[in-house]
């Protein structure tokens, strides 16, 4: 896509590519999402997104894989990662956040037993 895009774009399995003449104000959902040129919107993509030196990318980005070349600027809000993984770690670190109080505890009954 090398033109001007304004609305909703839903490619599913597909890959798409903003071109660097590219001006779109969308939520891209795709396989793969390749920015050349301007992007204003949400970008979903469920294995990559590539911004080259070119690209400009306003608004969320959520994906499996990010890669950034210098000179591309992103501003927005960032999810980059598999999606099991990141709900795992938010579980790990509760767990991670509980096990010095049940340590303590055990150690008070232990120091009480001696």
């Amino acid at each position: 896509m090398d033109g001007t895009l304004e609305g909703k774009l839903d490619i599913g399995s597909a890959s798409v590519t903003v071109g660097p003449n590219g001006k779109v104000k969308a939520d891209i959902s795709a396989r793969e999402i390749v920015v050349r040129g301007q992007v204003d919107g949400k970008l979903d993509a469920t294995e990559r997104v590539q911004l080259w030196n070119t690209g400009r990318v306003s608004g969320e980005v959520r994906t499996e894989r990010l890669a950034i070349e210098d000179g591309a600027v992103l501003r927005g809000k960032v999810e980059a990662g598999k999606a099991n993984a990141r709900a795992s770690e938010g579980r790990s670190k509760n767990s991670a956040a509980e096990t010095p109080k049940a340590n303590s505890a055990a150690a008070s009954s232990q120091s009480a037993v001696i």
